[in-house]
């Protein structure tokens, strides 16, 4: 024989039939779906809208003047550390180089020369001394037209993506010119503006989701890694900057982004699922499934949060209310539970 599954709605419509001349006691028991009552610190969730920022940055300069004479990346292009950006090309640095070279090949060989000539006493000590001041003088000249000349090749300071070259082939550059605009975006920033109300009850390193509705999804865990101490006043905002990682690099630059912190309130609150609060005349109620009967208990709602609302009343935690079949019920009334809430 097949067997009929009757829906709970059904169920409960039943119940709801029945000569409404019966006590509260006399009624056939209701089947109810009933959800455990908890006590916990209220958390209230604030959201924010803010911008996404790339986690490092850098406008990359020219350490010297040159002639930009090769070009090996492009806006668009990912690179990693140390990748060649551009190639500079300067004749007279280079000139100056193997000058500096041979002088301080001569520098070096007059040096050398002191010290066998010093052991038998043909030259005196402040010849030496002056022999080794101006070796090391060349040294010192040599190395820093090696190290300009080894800065005509411009590398990226970290791995991430070429947003913007401002120099083409052909080009002068001078010291200390833009070169390319290079962000990382492995790892984004979220900057927010929370207001001053809840701004003093958040902490470093407390987690917070952000949600991107240009990309859809599950929204990403970030941290708090930073409070600024200063605000703007005409909103009475105070900066607030969420990191977290972007490994698929899918949340952008710019991108506008939704940041939720939870923030707890305090002391330890009564918290019954939204359904189990029936209004009648006298105000809210909470029907209790206690020994197979509906106990009512008045109660006073509060804030509510994620599908919960905080209550003052004769409820306390591990009770359970019932939240489905609540609807027609009256104090004493007999009920079948048939499925805890999760």
């Amino acid at each position: 024989m097949p067997i009929i599954r009757q829906p709970l709605a059904l169920i409960l419509c039943a119940a709801s039939l029945l000569p409404s001349g019966l006590s509260a006691q006399e009624r056939p028991a209701t089947p109810v779906i009933v959800a455990e009552v908890v006590k916990q610190p209220f958390v209230e969730e604030v959201s924010v809208v803010g911008r996404i920022q790339p986690r490092r940055a850098s406008l990359v300069a020219s350490e010297t003047e040159g002639l930009s004479v090769r070009r090996f990346k492009d806006s668009g292009q990912t690179v990693r550390r140390g990748d060649a950006l551009f190639q500079l090309a300067n004749d007279e640095l280079t000139a100056s180089l193997e000058e500096a070279q041979a002088d301080f090949s001569l520098r070096q060989a007059n040096h050398l020369q002191s010290l066998e000539l010093r052991e038998t006493h043909s030259v005196s000590e402040q010849t030496l001394l002056d022999d080794e001041y101006q070796l090391a003088r060349a040294r010192a000249k040599l190395n820093g037209l090696k190290a300009q000349v080894a800065n005509l090749s411009i590398r990226a300071p970290f791995p991430g993506h070429v947003i913007q070259t401002f120099t083409s082939v052909g080009q002068w550059v001078s010291r200390g010119g833009d070169i390319a605009r290079i962000i990382y975006t492995d790892t984004i920033r979220v900057y927010v503006n929370v207001s001053e109300q809840h701004v003093s009850q958040l902490q470093l390193g407390a987690e917070a989701m952000i949600e991107v509705d240009a990309l859809g999804g599950e929204p990403v865990t970030g941290k708090i890694v930073a409070i600024l101490a200063e605000g703007f006043a005409e909103s009475r905002t105070f900066p607030v900057i969420v990191e977290a990682a972007n490994p698929a690099g899918l949340m952008r630059s710019n991108m506008s982004a939704r940041v939720h912190f939870r923030i707890a309130k305090g002391q330890e609150s009564v918290l019954v699922h939204k359904d189990a609060l029936v209004s009648g005349p006298m105000g809210q109620i909470v029907y209790v499934a206690l020994d197979g009967k509906a106990v009512s208990r008045p109660v006073q709602a509060g804030l509510a949060y994620q599908g919960f609302v905080a209550v003052s009343g004769e409820l306390q935690a591990g009770d359970l209310a019932v939240v489905r079949g609540n609807e027609r019920l009256m104090d004493g009334q007999t009920i079948r539970v048939i499925r805890k809430h999760q």
